[in-house]
């Protein structure tokens, strides 16, 4: 009996079991354009996802280069130090309107990572697909932003704006950063191991 006292001891239940479909993810990721992310919003995340079970299995619905589905471990494992925290809507999400989220994110599969964070169905940023996810559920999860509501004084910032845009760049152009969907007063966090 002790001994399986000991071996429940070292092997917990997984945190992921007390996620919901819809639930969204936060994380500092490891890529080259994080460190401008967290300087342009004044936040630890630069990444964010939203979680969806597929047989009883966890993935994270993510922008990435493509927009994929990854295991929800895969994730979290390629976050700076592990460190995430989940968020939930506040209110129930009926079955009906969960279908609808679930059918908008698997459409988004296969697109492009947008890179100059553009506000176009053609290609997609994590916090941007999280937004529409949201919206073919029936919520506004917060409002949009433009540009010029971010700090883009930063020189590296201003480096990497003039890498990607050339003449093309807005500041007026909508937007919505990880930061703004985690301090939505529409959200709570669920868990946070930062």
């Amino acid at each position: 009996m002790s001994i399986l006292i000991l071996l429940f001891s070292f092997f917990k239940p997984s945190q992921s079991q007390t996620f919901k479909d819809g639930d969204m993810i936060f994380h500092t990721s490891k890529s080259s354009q994080s460190q401008i992310i967290q300087k342009i919003t004044s936040s630890k995340f630069s990444h964010c996802g939203i979680i969806f079970y597929k047989k009883g299995v966890p993935y994270v619905f993510e922008a990435v280069q493509p927009v994929k589905m990854t295991p929800l471990n895969v994730w979290i494992n390629r976050g700076v130090g592990g460190k995430y925290v989940v968020t939930r809507y506040k209110k129930t999400i009926s079955k009906e309107d969960r279908d609808r989220m679930m059918y908008y994110a698997k459409r988004q599969l296969g697109k492009a990572y947008d890179i100059k964070f553009q506000w176009s169905d053609s290609k997609m940023y994590c916090s941007e697909l999280i937004y529409k996810v949201y919206v073919a559920g029936g919520v506004t999860l917060a409002d949009c932003k433009v540009f010029s509501d971010y700090d883009l004084k930063n020189p590296a910032v201003k480096k990497l704006i003039s890498q990607r845009y050339n003449e093309g760049f807005s500041k007026q152009e909508p937007v919505i950063s990880p930061v703004d969907l985690y301090e939505s007063n529409l959200v709570k966090t669920v868990y946070s191991n930062y």
